[in-house]
């Protein structure tokens, strides 16, 4: 397995280190994560859901112990000068896609990332995580 970054393999190292290897997919397919077909009430949000889906990956996801998806993790990419229109709109159609497929969405910013490894730092990986999840309960 490789990664295209250094954060992306720190990111992982976190997730195995805490989830388990084991349960740590990387570039798993939405339409695999969604379990196989785009979800009917969403159908609309794309002429091309379907085809969409499966041209496009979640960075990690996470599965239990049965192998079905129960979160996905990914870097948040609109804190930078430059905007990258297809992240943008990966980032405005997944997380309704795995709302719908029962699937927690969660993403860590470069300076998160930054911030959970810095030996200095009283945030940990635990506490950013839990953070993530209490936001989207709240929500």
């Amino acid at each position: 397995m490789t990664f295209t970054e250094v954060r992306e393999a720190q990111l992982f190292r976190l997730l195995s280190g805490f989830f388990g290897r084991e349960r740590v997919i990387p570039n798993m397919s939405v339409m695999c994560v969604c379990g196989g077909e785009p979800p009917a009430d969403l159908r609309s949000v794309r002429g091309d859901l379907e085809l969409w889906m499966r041209r496009n990956k979640c960075l990690f996801t996470i599965v239990d112990e049965e192998d079905k998806p129960k979160l996905v993790v990914e870097f948040f990419s609109g804190t930078g000068d430059i905007i990258d229109a297809v992240e943008l709109e990966h980032q405005a159609v997944l997380p309704q896609l795995l709302g719908a497929a029962g699937i927690r969405y969660i993403t860590v910013s470069v300076n998160e990332l930054a911030e959970i490894l810095d030996p200095k730092s009283t945030i940990d990986f635990f506490s950013l995580l839990e953070a993530k999840v209490m936001e989207q309960v709240d929500a």
